[in-house]
């Protein structure tokens, strides 16, 4: 009798609103409270850096400076002890990278991590610049003063649609990436065929990567 008198009056109605609200209220406290926390914004930003439709609409060696943004937010997760692997397979999943390509593109970023661990890219002042996407000065190591740089395993002239495919980026100490060129080796040969299989490298750009290195 009482719930009826009170379902007239709108009371029930009234009670169930502010239930709703006070929910909404507690979602979205723990929303915010969680995009602050360092290892969500790692997360947030990686999804944006390496998502395949963005990737796609750059022009040439658009997806470089991404690869030094990427370095720099894995290792802040890393920081807050949230593990740089987790960061990145979940990121490849929410953006659609999956299957051998996801894994290709996981172990290249990962890849591009330690290398920047070895070779002292870490420091505070290489920081400020791999999050602004600049590139790093090595601080360790037979090549300490150098920059490093973006390289295309695969060279981009000779497979452009995987010019801006984070599978395909690697970082190098200038010295090396200038001298290295756009030859092909049996490593060139050998990771072009896990792209072909992974289905982002072409059959056209394989065949013309088989003619240059006979011809080397």
């Amino acid at each position: 009798m009482l719930y009826q008198i009170l379902k007239t009056f709108g009371v029930i109605r009234l009670l169930n609103l502010l239930k709703l609200k006070k929910v909404v209220s507690i979602v979205v406290l723990l929303g915010t409270l969680t995009s602050c926390w360092p290892p969500a914004q790692s997360l947030v930003a990686v999804i944006s850096l390496t998502d395949p439709v963005k990737l796609a609409t750059l022009e040439k060696r658009g997806a470089n400076p991404r690869v030094n943004k990427v370095v720099y937010w894995l290792n802040a997760s890393d920081e807050w002890h949230v593990p740089s692997k987790y960061i990145t397979y979940t990121a490849l999943f929410i953006n659609g990278t999956h299957g051998d390509h996801g894994k290709l593109t996981a172990e290249m970023i990962l890849h591009n991590l330690k290398t920047a661990r070895n070779l002292g890219l870490l420091t505070e002042k290489n920081q400020k610049k791999l999050k602004n996407g600049k590139a790093a000065t090595i601080t360790r190591g037979p090549y300490e003063g150098e920059t490093v740089e973006i390289d295309h395993v695969i060279p981009v002239s000779i497979a452009p649609e995987i010019g801006n495919d984070f599978a395909n980026l690697e970082m190098l100490p200038s010295s090396l990436n200038r001298s290295k060129s756009d030859q092909v080796g049996e490593r060139q040969l050998t990771y072009a065929k896990k792209l072909l299989d992974a289905g982002v490298l072409s059959e056209d750009s394989y065949q013309k990567l088989h003619y240059k290195a006979l011809r080397q």
